[in-house]
């Protein structure tokens, strides 16, 4: 046998599944903290879509709009440990109050422990766990073996009133990866790829062997589902372990998922909490049911009672597109014609434009689009880009909106300064897409230094903030210029930055969605943004500070009112109490038209008017008489 045909026997296909499992660093899951929060993640990012969906289609049907209601559940379930011999990892063991679960090579056993002992047998073996004064010992046929504690296993619980799903697509909805809707259309959403939520299954089944429960009902006339889902890793196909009808459901539709996963839960800027807390704020018509791990209630409630502009599927623009993906069009349209396809299946060419280019490189109107060689799609292709074509429609984009956004930051932060700006759409690739960005000011916000908060889609970015395109167009903006103290290239103040940008296909950096790829003309416009953002902020920050400064000059003649009023008595020979109830008749006057301008400001997050500045010439020339 040649050596050619003996590698060959090692050579064979393997599925998206097993590399995933293999690099599930790549969907986020490199570390205990952010799989749990990836796993939240994606189970509300995709229940938050099925609401929007639902209430857009009620509102064509001008039925009652259900607005989205999401219920976020994270429970710390049982301790966890690796069962290790002297080579290797041999089993793992979870502990929930008094019962002991085994995972020994794929299959899972259970018992409860009595008399501080228990066996669990997987054919020939048998694994027997005991307990003295607290202290787990586990040996194998006899064998004593080392435990190492691990992560703890949370389960989490993601429920919401969407439209429900299918009993026979719940299967390959949670059990297929690439799997979906979503992938092919262009029109904003949140998910994408067809990876996120069966990633959060993967990794459930990888970490603690248990399947995926999902709950869902259709209608208030029917029960709902109930069904446990993993995925067959070799074959990516899912394996339904059981399924039954439940009445154990709260809405008249909607959709539950429960994982149980290996999993870390901290504070800070990187957490869950801080997930939802964002969450909040730029899906405004949603409100947020959450229970954290440790057994904290909190309920973010909707802002607004409309939904977000319902986002319109588009075709491929010219402009974006490669030979390869074009040629792909070409041979799987149903037009008859060559001319047809160009109209039909691309964005913004009219059948003038189609015929116009047909004509320019010698081919036939009637051309049969599969009859197309690559080179004549080719020469078609460049005929196209070379047009000034109009841009996408961007009707495809539903944005978080001026109102809406600072809306959302006023009830989070009560602000004293608060603005939003949204920038025109814009292509990228052939891409439509859009920025918005906007700032609080002062209120409840206490940090010491400006804080960028990232999203794209409405979906929080806590992670890869160095390599995304949102940090580095803010650590770009020279914010000294204007007047703005920073220190390391970030303000220096108590400020929270938001940047979101909306598109049919994000160009996120990898599958973990973290950070957003740095194309010119999305950092382009991302800097014109925070230019006229920190402009208005700059402009209120300089009219606090004169109207702070005239407060102390009123505040100054307060103090040594009794020393001037003495004085001017001695000089001009009039009563001293006259003068002082003068003086301090001026200063109240005054005193009270700063704090109503200052109150007229907070309330409608204009900076302190222009009256105050004459008003302080006013005084100038008082002062001087």
């Amino acid at each position: 046998m040649e050596i050619a045909e003996e590698l060959a026997k090692k050579q064979k296909a393997i599925s998206v599944t097993e590399f995933f499992e293999k690099n599930r660093h790549l969907l986020g899951f490199d570390n205990k903290q952010k799989a749990l929060l990836t796993c939240v993640k994606e189970a509300v990012d995709n229940s938050l879509d099925a609401c929007e969906e639902l209430g857009h289609m009620q509102q064509k049907n001008k039925e009652e709009v259900s607005l989205p209601e999401i219920t976020v559940e994270i429970k710390s379930v049982s301790d966890n440990y690796q069962i290790l011999d002297e080579k290797n990892n041999v089993a793992q063991m979870m502990v929930q109050k008094n019962n002991y679960s085994i995972l020994y090579k794929g299959t899972t056993q259970d018992k409860s422990m009595k008399s501080g002992r228990v066996s669990l047998s997987f054919g020939d073996i048998t694994f027997t766990i005991e307990e003295n004064n607290g202290k787990l010992s586990v040996s194998m046929n006899g064998s004593p073996l080392r435990i190492k504690k691990t992560a703890p296993i949370f389960m989490i619980k993601v429920m919401d009133n969407g439209p429900g799903i299918l009993p026979s697509k719940i299967p390959d909805i949670f059990g297929r990866m690439l799997y979906g809707s979503k992938f092919q259309t262009m029109k904003q959403s949140r998910g994408q790829q067809g990876i996120g939520i069966h990633s959060a299954v993967l990794y459930s089944q990888l970490t603690t062997g248990k399947p995926a429960k999902i709950i869902s009902k259709i209608s208030s006339q029917k029960k709902a589902t109930l069904m446990r889902v993993q995925i067959n890793i070799t074959k990516n196909e899912p394996d339904v372990v059981d399924k039954e009808e439940t009445s154990d459901f709260p809405y008249e539709h909607g959709t539950a998922i429960e994982l149980e996963l290996e999993g870390l839960y901290t504070g800070g800027n990187k957490s869950v909490d801080e997930y939802i807390r964002r969450t909040a704020i730029v899906n405004p018509a949603a409100t947020i049911h959450y229970t954290n791990p440790e057994g904290a209630k909190t309920t973010f409630k909707r802002v607004t009672g409309a939904l977000p502009k319902e986002p319109v599927e588009i075709k491929p623009h010219p402009q974006g597109l490669e030979i390869g993906i074009f040629m792909r069009i070409l041979k799987n349209s149903t037009e008859r014609t060559l001319a047809s396809v160009l109209e039909k299946e691309l964005s913004r060419v009219s059948r003038a434009v189609a015929e116009s280019v047909i004509d320019g490189v010698g081919l036939d109107r009637k051309m049969k689009p599969v009859d197309v060689d690559r080179a004549q799609a080719n020469s078609i292709l460049k005929a196209l880009q070379s047009m000034d074509l109009m841009r996408p429609q961007t009707d495809c984009l539903s944005p978080i909106g001026i109102e809406e956004l600072e809306k959302s930051l006023k009830s989070e932060f009560k602000p004293e300064f608060v603005k939003a700006i949204q920038r025109k759409p814009d292509v990228y690739r052939g891409m439509p897409f859009q920025i918005e960005v906007a700032v609080a000011y002062g209120g409840n916000i206490s940090s010491e230094k400006a804080s960028l908060w990232r999203f794209a889609n409405k979906i929080p970015l806590l992670y890869d903030s160095s390599s995304c395109a949102m940090t580095q167009s803010f650590l770009s903006i020279d914010f000294s210029r204007y007047g703005i103290k920073v220190e390391n290239r970030v303000p220096i103040g108590n400020m929270v930055f938001v940047i979101h940008m909306v598109s049919v296909w994000v160009p996120y950096t990898n599958e973990s969605k973290s950070a957003i790829a740095n194309y010119p003309i999305i950092t382009k416009e991302i800097k014109l943004a925070l230019q006229e953002l920190v402009r208005s902020l700059s402009g209120f920050l300089n009219k606090k500070h004169r109207s702070s400064l005239f407060t102390e000059r009123i505040n100054l003649f307060d103090k040594y009112g009794i020393e001037l009023a003495f004085s001017l008595s001695k000089l001009i020979d009039i009563d001293e109490k006259k003068i002082r109830a003068k003086i301090q008749s001026l200063l109240d006057k005054k005193r009270g038209e700063v704090e109503q301008h200052v109150i007229e400001t907070l309330n409608s997050n204009e900076v302190v008017s222009s009256k105050i500045e004459s008003d302080s010439s006013a005084h100038d020339s008082e002062e001087g008489q």
